[in-house]
Formats: C-alpha cells, structure tokens, sequence
C-alpha cells in the first residue's frame, strides 16, 4: 500500500473544525497518527500552557481522518 496524506477534523461546537494532516497508508494507521500528533491526555490539558481548543485533539473531543484530495 501506498503513503496518502489524511485530513484531521475534530468535532467542536457540533462543526467539524481541521487541525491538520497526517500521512499513513490506511484508515486506521491515520487515525493512530493523528492522535500521536495531535492528542491531548488529561493530564497534559490540566498542566496548562496549551492554547484553549487549538490545533491538538482533546480528551473529550470526537475526530476524524478522511483522504486529502
């Protein structure tokens, strides 16, 4: 299978917002990508120093990974 570039949307205010792209060869290796680059764990949103609902996914945020056209 080939590398393809995935679109990263999570799910604020009911609208889906990108925060970014993640290169993998399936569906499933893109989610796993997109939430080493860009998740968020509890404790890392309690320590602070993170923007307020930037560019990461957080704990309680639904996302999604679609092909880059």
């Amino acid at each position: 299978m080939s590398m393809q570039q995935w679109n990263v949307r999570v799910v604020r205010d009911g609208e889906a917002v990108h925060i970014g792209k993640v290169g993998e060869s399936t569906e499933a290796l893109a989610r796993c990508a997109a939430l080493s680059r860009f998740g968020l764990s509890e404790d890392e949103v309690e320590a602070g120093g993170i923007r307020p609902r930037g560019a990461a996914i957080y704990p309680d945020e639904d996302f999604d990974v679609s092909p880059s056209l």
